[in-house]
C-alpha cells in the first residue's frame, strides 16, 4: 500500500509536495517528519533519502516505520494501529 502510493506520487511528479511522518525511537516525540523532495529511491521494502546531520548522508528507512503521509497538508495515508486485547481470567 505505501509502496504503491509513493510510486504513484513519484510518477506524477508530486512527491516533492509530500511530508512523511516516521516513527523514530531517538526523536523527542518518537516521530520524525521527512520531506518527499529528499527521497532518492523507493524499493518494495524501504526508501532511500538524503538527510542526517549534514543533509548529504544517505538514509535507508523501512516502509513499515512510515506512520503518515501528507500531500498538500491533507492526510492521504495513515497506518492502522493494532490493538491488543488482554482478557483477565
Amino acid at each position: 500500500m505505501v509502496y504503491d502510493l509513493l510510486s504513484k506520487l513519484k510518477l506524477d511528479g508530486s512527491l516533492g509536495e509530500c511530508s512523511i511522518t516516521v516513527s523514530d525511537k531517538r526523536a523527542l516525540r518518537k516521530q520524525r517528519t521527512l520531506f518527499g523532495r529528499d527521497i532518492i529511491r523507493i524499493t518494495t521494502s524501504r526508501i532511500e533519502m538524503l538527510g542526517g546531520e549534514t543533509g548529504h548522508e544517505r538514509l535507508s528507512i523501512p516502509l513499515d516505520k512510515i506512520q503518515e503521509i501528507c500531500f498538500r497538508s491533507q492526510v492521504i495515508y495513515r497506518k492502522k494501529k493494532r490493538i491488543e486485547r488482554i482478557y483477565l481470567r
